[in-house]
């Protein structure tokens, strides 16, 4: 039988695409990696970096919200103009608030791991499921950027009964629910609690991370 490979011989590559083909394994070494901190960081930066050009790129190519009115107090036309610039700070935020929570909870039951220990799964497990949203907002923003496609149209045909709103719920039920999934697997791994206990904390982690990061980014 093979032994596992030690922590200190993975790389950022290796924990990258083992979260998508192997969370469990992937989140159980993790924790043990004194590079934790440093890899998550650099894992949600991913996240930070795509969505900062989606917003750069909806700004270039002059779309707007069409369906709904921003919880923040921001004209629709600038809008994604002023997104540009908070989408880094709220998602960076939201890791670390969704982190701390599920760091206290997991705290209540007795969990073992660390805040960093959770800040490293949740970076990766947060990029991970944000990668299936950003396959559809990156293209698409990038599309009416250079002229290919009409952001406003293309902005109530997401908001009308078609097929592109239907691919985009797609990407985006799937994103939401490996969230949960990689959240949950992340405190159950990270913090040596009963799944049952992962169940709820991971979910609130979740709930958390999503519900404050669309106060800010719609």
């Amino acid at each position: 039988m093979s032994k596992s490979p030690s922590p200190r011989s993975m790389s950022f590559h290796d924990y990258l695409f083992g979260t998508l083909l192997h969370p469990r394994r992937t989140f159980e070494r993790l924790p043990l990696d004194e590079r934790r901190l440093k890899f998550g960081f650099y894992a949600i930066l991913i996240s930070v970096v795509l969505y900062s050009l989606v917003y750069i790129f909806l700004t270039i190519g002059g779309g707007a919200p069409s369906s709904f009115t921003p919880w923040l107090n921001v004209p629709k036309d600038v809008y994604y103009s002023y997104n540009r610039f908070w989408l880094a700070p709220s998602m960076l935020g939201c890791w670390i608030l969704a982190s701390g929570v599920a760091y206290l909870l997991s705290r209540l039951v007795s969990g073992k791991g660390s805040y960093d220990d959770t800040l490293g799964v949740f970076g990766f497990g947060i990029t991970m499921a944000t990668f299936f949203a950003a396959l559809h907002d990156v293209t698409d923003s990038f599309l009416g950027a250079i002229g290919l496609l009409d952001l406003r149209w293309y902005e109530v045909q997401l908001n009308s009964p078609t097929i592109w709103h239907t691919i985009l719920v797609t990407l985006y039920g799937i994103g939401l629910v490996l969230l949960c999934v990689y959240l949950i697997i992340g405190v159950y791994k990270a913090h040596k609690i009963k799944l049952i206990h992962s169940l709820w904390i991971g979910f609130i982690a979740a709930t958390v991370y999503q519900g404050v990061f669309f106060i800010f980014n719609r």
